[in-house]
């Protein structure tokens, strides 16, 4: 175990206390029982003890009792967060992050030197060093092991941090909803404060004496006082008392709950009072606001992005405490994952007003505005499962419909009818070459996969074929072919970021020829035949959509696909026949005896525009 000098923390810092001079007596060696052990690392009884208490001296108060609920929440997050420090460490090393020992060494000297300021002089150090059997050398090295790993911990934490903005999303549907489930929480009050502190376990006797001079210092403001004057003079939360107790302007989520319900309660330019459990609030409220969405919007949405990323962090920590080995008080602990937990709700600052927890309870969450713990790392709570679905903010909502409106262009795929010449004939058919146009709505059985009908107008190129058979007069053939038809199609949204999806789509359906023909014109013949024929057909393929508005409401496809569709039986039925040489069959035939083909099989690249018609602008 590295951390064997862990109570020497405890045994030096007692032997600085006992004066300049004065030997403190030595503590015994039982804060050096181990209370923890995470794989190849443990914290002793005396590091946890010295964590403990910092959490409440950050706090101005003073650490309860073993046993005292307050106590034991402090003691579970110490905990928590050793576990997690450790954790995190091995992975560094998994991952080879590499630490520069003049980083460490940097602060070693910083750790040492504040140390040595405890104690009167160099020797007085040097002699507490002793009486535990221990040299500057060996307490360096404890220290140098304790912030190596802080340091890779931290590192690792930086790097994961820095992973995920870009792999989870905030959807505008998901912060209007948070917003429309919390209607009061943005409410603004600009207001002033007297605070008359009520220590904890306070006596009723010096209640009474406190709500006494409240209420005297009320009825001396209704009376004329000036406020600013009279909170300079009595309020005891000195940060707002040197600005005549003006806290600002706050939504009511900033606040402390009793606090916020209190305030609110009194009218625009009201006064009144406020009881917590810090103390007595003399409130002069200056005024309130409603809620407005435009204006708090991105820090919802910051908010709910923060939930899902710690989220992650989350995931990654029970990943790593899943295949730990833990022991706490001697016992081997069984691993559980995370308990979703709804964090916070967020607000646009953190207000420096007091009343912000329960008197006497250590704070141990980020964004409180005070210490939270002097542990190395601090993840925060997972979000609720429903803030944690990570849907995109491209993705339609899960019912919604989905107009879509597309162009093609057909590239060359096969080419159509040049059997029918037979190999002799150059026939340079443009025929492969066409564009067409598609109407589509989408139902969204998810947010992710979409089912719809499709209806579409396909049109091939003319062709025109020119040649002059031996003996004969020379003449020309011109083919146009198109086809309609509807199709039933599949999507399937992959979101990229916040403004692009990736689509991959097949559809199947049946289609029809029409104005398709053939007209042979020269000076011994002209002929004219029309095509009728029907198959079933479809396409496979991607696109890519980029949204073109803030609330992902309208986008731009660019799509490729393969369509497969032919027409095979052709019949012809020949409308004019100017006596010529020619005569077309039906059904139609190539030169060789074999069934002709309209084919509009091959490459499609369509541009086309998306409406998601269920989802709200934000």
């Amino acid at each position: 175990m590295r951390n064997k000098y862990g109570w020497v923390w405890c045994a030096l810092a007692l032997a600085a206390l006992g004066g300049r001079g004065g030997a403190a007596e030595t503590p015994s060696r039982t804060v050096d029982e181990i209370a923890i052990v995470v794989d190849q690392d443990a914290m002793t009884r005396g590091e946890m003890e010295e964590s403990i208490n910092d959490l409440f001296v950050a706090q101005g108060l003073k650490a309860p009792a073993p046993g005292n609920p307050d106590y034991e929440q402090a003691k579970k997050d110490v905990v928590e967060s050793f576990i997690r420090e450790v954790l995190l460490a091995e992975e560094a090393d998994r991952e080879k992050v590499e630490i520069s020992d003049g980083e460490v060494d940097h602060q070693v000297d910083g750790e040492l030197e504040n140390m040595k300021k405890r104690f009167s002089s160099d020797s007085e150090f040097q002699d507490g060093l002793k009486k535990e059997g221990l040299s500057e050398d060996d307490l360096r090295a404890y220290i140098h092991d304790q912030l190596l790993r802080r340091l890779k911990a931290s590192r690792v934490l930086q790097m994961k941090q820095h992973d995920l903005p870009g792999s989870v999303f905030v959807a505008d549907e998901e912060v209007k909803k948070y917003f429309d489930q919390h209607p009061k929480d943005y409410e603004q009050v600009k207001f002033s404060i007297i605070l008359f502190r009520i220590p904890p376990k306070s006596k009723p006797a010096y209640i009474g004496e406190v709500e006494k001079q409240a209420k005297d210092v009320l009825a001396n403001l209704k009376g004329g006082a000036d406020f600013a004057t009279t909170a300079k003079k009595y309020s005891e939360d000195s940060s707002s008392a040197q600005n005549g107790g003006d806290v600002g302007t706050h939504y009511r989520v900033d606040l402390d709950p009793q606090l916020a319900a209190g305030v609110f309660a009194l009218p625009n330019k009201g006064l009144g009072l406020v009881k917590t459990a810090d103390g007595i609030y003399v409130v002069k409220v200056d005024h309130k606001g409603t809620a407005d969405y435009d204006a708090v919007a991105p820090d919802i949405k910051a908010h709910l992005m923060k939930q899902k990323q710690d989220s992650s962090l989350s995931e990654f920590i029970d990943g790593l405490k899943k295949n730990a080995y833990i022991v706490e008080d001697g016992k081997v602990v069984a691993f559980q994952a995370t308990a979703p937990e709804e964090a916070a709700s967020p607000g646009s600052t953190t207000p420096s007003v007091p009343a912000t927890q329960a008197a006497g309870a250590p704070s141990t969450t980020a964004g409180t505005g005070e210490a939270a713990s002097n542990a190395a790392v601090s993840i925060s709570p997972a979000p609720s499962e429903s803030a944690s679905k990570g849907i995109y903010p491209t993705l339609p909502p899960g019912g919604g419909f989905t107009l879509d409106l597309q162009g093609v262009g057909l590239s060359y795929g096969t080419q159509d009818l040049s059997n029918y010449y037979g190999s002799g004939v150059n026939t340079n058919q443009g025929f492969p070459y066409g564009f067409g146009f598609q109407v589509g709505l989408d139902f969204a059985v998810d947010p992710t996969i979409q089912l719809g009908v499709k209806g579409e107008v396909l049109r091939k190129f003319t062709e025109t074929v020119n040649f002059s058979p031996e003996n004969q007069p020379s003449y020309s053939d011109q083919w146009a072919a198109g086809t309609a038809g509807g199709a039933l199609e599949a999507k399937l949204l992959i979101p990229l970021d916040e403004s692009t999806n990736f689509i991959l789509h097949g559809a199947g359906g049946y289609y029809f020829l029409f104005g398709a023909s053939v007209t042979v014109s020269g000076s011994a013949v002209t002929e004219n035949a029309d095509f009728d024929g029907s198959n079933f057909g479809g396409d496979a393929g991607g696109a890519i959509e980029f949204f073109l508005d803030d609330s992902k409401t309208s986008s731009f496809d660019l799509d490729v696909d393969y369509r497969f569709l032919k027409f095979q039986p052709v019949t012809s039925n020949v409308t004019v026949n100017n006596a010529g040489p020619l005569t077309l069959t039906s059904p139609l035939l190539n030169n060789d005896g074999s069934q002709a083909t309209l084919d509009f099989s091959g490459l499609e690249i369509g541009v086309g525009l998306r409406f998601y018609l269920d989802k709200e602008g934000s």
